[in-house]
C-alpha cells in the first residue's frame, strides 16, 4: 500500500471515530434521581398549597393561573419532553431561592444546557408580560387608600400613588464596581426607580441603572425617556415621594429638616403644622416602603443576586415586579401579602445609605426639574394641607 492510500486510510479512520464511532456510544446518564422534573411539577400541581409557597414563593393557584395566562397568550408552549408549568416551576425556583443551574438540573433531572435555555426562554417572555402587567394607574378616580388612612384620602385629594427608589444587590465587572457601590458598603447594587399606587400594585418601574446615581437624576432621566414614557399626573394630581426629590408640580416631597420617618414619632407626637404635615405624609408615602419590602421577601435573589450578565440581572429585576403586581391583580393573597399589607408596619427606606440626611443634601447637585412656578404651586399647596391637618386634629 503506497504512502497515499495510508494516508486516506488514516484520514477516514480519524472521521469515523471523530464524528460516528463515539456518537454511537451511550451516553451516562448523569441524573439519577427517580424523581423527573415532570413529576416533580405534578407534586407541585397536586401536593399542598404551603409547598408552592415555599418552593416557588407564591401560592398554588397563582402559579396555576399564571402558566394558564402564558399558554393562553402563547409566550410558552409545551416543548417535546418539558410542559410550560414545568419551565416556569424551573424558572421560578431559580428566582425565588437564588438557586444556580447545577441545583436545578438535580432537582429537575435535565442538563445545564437545558435549564439555561429554558430560563432565559421564561425571562424573555416575562419581559413582554411586563409591558402587560406594569402599566400606569388611573388618575381619576383616585385609587382607594386601605385601612385607616383612608381620612387622609380627603385631605391628600391630589395623591394618586408613592414614588421612591430602592437598592438591588447586583454582580458587576471590576471595571465597573465603583459606579455600583453603595454609600458605605462593600457590595454592589442596582438602583430601582418604581412608582406604586395605594394597593401596592407598581405602575412604573425604571431598573438597571448604578447604585451610586442619585434617585433625582433617576427621575430626571426617566422624565424624559421616550423609550418608557413616563406617566406624569394631571395638573391636580400628584405622587408623594421623600425629600430626595425635587418638590414641584406633581411631586409632593416633606418638609426638610423636620421629623419625617414613622418612627421619629413613636416615643413624642406630632406638634407643629410641618411635623402634622410630614407625618400624614409618611403615613401614606410608607405604601412603597411595603411594597418594595414585599417585593424582596417573595424573591430573595433580590438580596442577594447570582453572576448574571448585568442585562441579565436587570430583567429579573422587571421580572419580579411583574410576577409582584400580577399576584395582587388577581387577588390571590398569601402570607407574604398579609404580612406586608398593614398600614403602619414601620419600614424606612430599603436603600442602603446610612445617612439620609447626606442623601438629602446631595439633592442640590441635580438640576430640579419643573419650572419656577410649579414648585411655587406645590410650595403653596402643601402649605395649605399642612393647616388643614392642624385644625382637624
Amino acid at each position: 500500500m503506497d504512502y497515499d492510500k495510508k494516508l486516506r486510510l488514516l484520514i477516514v479512520m480519524y472521521l469515523y471515530l471523530r464524528f460516528f464511532w463515539r456518537r454511537g456510544l451511550k451516553r451516562m446518564r448523569d441524573n439519577t434521581s427517580k424523581t423527573s422534573g415532570h413529576q416533580f411539577t405534578l407534586e407541585l400541581l397536586q401536593g399542598t398549597n404551603n409547598q408552592c409557597i415555599e418552593l416557588l414563593r407564591m401560592s398554588r393557584d397563582s402559579y396555576v393561573r399564571l402558566c394558564t395566562h402564558f399558554r393562553v397568550k402563547s409566550w410558552l408552549k409545551d416543548s417535546k419532553h418539558i410542559s410550560v408549568e414545568e419551565k416556569m416551576a424551573m424558572f421560578l425556583m431559580m428566582i425565588g431561592h437564588n438557586q444556580r443551574y447545577v441545583i436545578i438540573k438535580r432537582r429537575f433531572q435535565h442538563s445545564k444546557q437545558t435549564i439555561h435555555k429554558y430560563f432565559y426562554e421564561v425571562l424573555d417572555k416575562m419581559m413582554v408580560f411586563a409591558k402587560d402587567i406594569i402599566v400606569p394607574t388611573s388618575f381619576n378616580p383616585n385609587p382607594n387608600i386601605p385601612g385607616h388612612n383612608r381620612r387622609l384620602q380627603r385631605i391628600f385629594r391630589g395623591a394618586v400613588g408613592a414614588l421612591d427608589g430602592t437598592l438591588v444587590h447586583a454582580i458587576v465587572p471590576l471595571e465597573k464596581q465603583h459606579l455600583y457601590r453603595g454609600r458605605g458598603k462593600g457590595d454592589c447594587y442596582q438602583n430601582v426607580l418604581a412608582i406604586c399606587d395605594f394597593n401596592m400594585i407598581f405602575t412604573f418601574v425604571v431598573a438597571g441603572w448604578e447604585g451610586t446615581a442619585h434617585d433625582s437624576r433617576i427621575l430626571s432621566e426617566a422624565l424624559t425617556d421616550r423609550d418608557a414614557p413616563f406617566p406624569f399626573p394631571p395638573p391636580d394630581k400628584y405622587y408623594l415621594c421623600d425629600a430626595a426629590y425635587t418638590h414641584t408640580r406633581g411631586f409632593m416631597a416633606p418638609y426638610r429638616n423636620v421629623r419625617y420617618w414613622l418612627g421619629d414619632f413613636h416615643r413624642r407626637r406630632a406638634l407643629t403644622n410641618k411635623e402634622k404635615f410630614n407625618h400624614s405624609h409618611a403615613k401614606l408615602r410608607n405604601v412603597v416602603e411595603r411594597a418594595f419590602g414585599l417585593l424582596k421577601a417573595r424573591f430573595p435573589i433580590l438580596k442577594r443576586i447570582a453572576p448574571f450578565p448585568l442585562v441579565t440581572q436587570r430583567n429579573i429585576v422587571i421580572a419580579c415586579f411583574a410576577l409582584h403586581n400580577y399576584i395582587i391583580k388577581e387577588g390571590l393573597s398569601d402570607e407574604y401579602f398579609s404580612q406586608y399589607n398593614q398600614v403602619d408596619i414601620s419600614l424606612q427606606s430599603n436603600n442602603v445609605q446610612d445617612d439620609d440626611d447626606e442623601e438629602e443634601d446631595d439633592v442640590d447637585e441635580v438640576q430640579p426639574h419643573g419650572s419656577a412656578r410649579d414648585r411655587e404651586y406645590m410650595v403653596h399647596l402643601r402649605d395649605q394641607i399642612a393647616d388643614q391637618l392642624m385644625r382637624v386634629e
